[in-house]
C-alpha cells in the first residue's frame, strides 16, 4: 500500500503512531465524538485508549489482515505535520449483511467544515474500485449529521435506508456499486 497524494492532503497507511494522535486529538475532542456515543461522556485519556483499541485498532488490523482492507492517515500536504483524520474501507457485521465493505471515515474537530472528509474518502473510493476490492461498498451515517450525508452524496452513494447500527435507530444505510 503506497501514500496518495491529493492537492491538499497526503494519505498514508495507518500506523500505530497515527493510532496514538487519533486518540490523543480526536477521540477526545467534542467536536469529532459528537456522533460517537459511547466516547461523548469519557474524559479519562487511557480508558478512551482502551476503549479504541477494541473499536478501532483491532477493528483495523482485522480487515486488513483478513480482508485486505486498508485504512489512511490524513496529514496536510503543505506541511505533513498536521492530522487531518483517517479514512478507509473496513469489514464489519453490516459487511456480510449489505455484500461489500463499509466506508469509514473521521476528521479532526478543527478541519471540520473544510472538505476534507470529500476529499480523504474520494481516493479511497477510488482505489477500492481500481483495485477491484468489492463491488460494493456501504456506509453509514446518523440521520442528524448533515456534513457526512454531504460527503456520501458527493460521492456517489445512494440512500439505501433508514437501519439500526452501532447502538443507533437513527442511522441511515448508503451504498456505491463499483463496477
Amino acid at each position: 500500500m503506497t501514500n496518495i497524494e491529493t492537492q491538499r492532503l497526503v494519505l498514508t497507511p495507518f500506523s500505530s503512531a497515527d493510532f496514538s494522535r487519533f486518540v490523543g486529538e480526536m477521540l477526545t475532542d467534542r467536536r469529532v465524538v459528537e456522533f460517537y456515543y459511547s466516547y461523548r461522556d469519557l474524559d479519562d485519556v487511557d480508558q478512551i485508549r482502551e476503549k479504541a483499541e477494541a473499536d478501532f485498532w483491532d477493528h483495523f488490523e482485522e480487515s486488513k489482515t483478513e480482508h485486505n482492507l486498508h485504512i489512511w492517515a490524513a496529514y496536510t500536504a503543505i506541511d505533513g505535520a498536521s492530522f487531518v483524520g483517517w479514512c478507509g474501507l473496513l469489514h464489519t457485521d453490516l459487511s456480510d449483511k449489505f455484500g461489500g465493505p463499509e466506508l469509514q471515515y473521521m476528521i479532526a474537530g478543527d478541519s471540520h467544515g473544510e472538505g476534507f472528509a470529500t476529499e480523504l474518502a474520494s481516493p479511497v473510493v477510488q482505489h477500492a474500485s481500481t483495485e477491484k476490492l468489492a463491488k460494493s461498498i456501504t456506509a453509514t451515517v446518523d440521520i442528524p449529521n448533515i456534513g457526512s450525508i454531504r460527503v456520501l452524496e458527493k460521492l456517489g452513494f445512494e440512500l439505501s435506508g433508514q437501519i439500526e447500527a452501532y447502538g443507533s435507530e437513527e442511522m441511515y444505510l448508503y451504498r456505491k456499486d463499483l463496477t
